[in-house]
């Protein structure tokens, strides 16, 4: 089979067939259970509260952990999953040392500090222009909150409140409660940042006896192969299968 000349039809055609322009940012489910982000370039756990998931299966990845607060683990799991800030971090470190989905480069979510994003500028009684309050953006857990869909979830904040968490896309068992980052508050670190989804609020709180819930995030893409699909409207559709049409048309065998 052989193609005449290449024509601009033809050339449009093919570029529109094999999608050249650029890929649409979009939210993909891996296939060892975490979602990549190709907007932030993070990929997060699906299980947006997977300590009470392993604590309720009685999961050995649970059992064999250590909290370094000496909090009893029956307690923890009666809270829902919720640790004390120091717990969180050494949770971290005890997912990484067991691979926890394959992976070993497990953290928490990170906070931008100061956050110019959000509606107000202190987080703490003397210590002004650290960002909190509502829209923050600047954070990785406000990002995915706010940001429309597909590059995040598209959920709005304040009057919303007690659940904003409205829009929770792929993600399993995601909490309308506050999450521990991994940020703490520069200028004191007795505390640390949180994203709160019941109301889409940021602020920082003293990391004990303070208890809030975990949400681990990997750099990149958990799986390689993760390509963001263009996608194409009706109109866009309509217009393609006309010039393919076209194309077609002009061979010759």
């Amino acid at each position: 089979m052989n193609f005449k000349t290449s024509s601009p039809m033809h050339m449009l055609a093919v570029t529109l067939l094999l999608g050249t322009g650029s890929a649409e940012a979009v939210l993909t489910v891996q296939g060892n259970g975490t979602v990549y982000s190709d907007t932030q370039g993070i990929s997060w756990d699906q299980d947006a509260n997977a300590i009470k998931t392993l604590c309720d299966a009685n999961d050995p990845l649970w059992t064999s952990f250590v909290p370094p607060s000496g909090i009893p683990l029956a307690t923890i799991c009666a809270g829902g999953g919720d640790l004390q800030w120091q717990d969180a971090v050494a949770w971290i470190q005890h997912i990484n040392a067991n691979s926890y989905k394959g992976l070993t480069n497990w953290r928490l979510w990170t906070v931008t500090q100061p956050d110019p994003s959000c509606s107000a500028q202190a987080s703490f009684p003397g210590f002004p222009d650290q960002g909190y309050g509502y829209g923050c953006t600047g954070g990785e857990l406000g990002f995915l909150f706010y940001a429309p869909a597909p590059n995040g979830l598209g959920n709005s904040g304040d009057a919303c409140n007690p659940n904003c968490f409205q829009n929770t896309g792929p993600f399993q068992n995601a909490l309308s409660d506050s999450y521990w980052s991994g940020t703490e508050f520069a200028p004191l670190t007795s505390r640390a940042w949180v994203f709160n989804t019941r109301d889409g609020n940021q602020t920082s709180l003293a990391k004990a006896p303070t208890v809030r819930y975990v949400w681990a995030v990997s750099p990149g893409p958990a799986v390689q192969s993760v390509v963001a699909v263009p996608t194409l409207g009706g109109f866009s559709l309509a217009i393609l299968g006309l010039l393919l049409a076209g194309l077609l048309a002009r061979l010759r065998v």
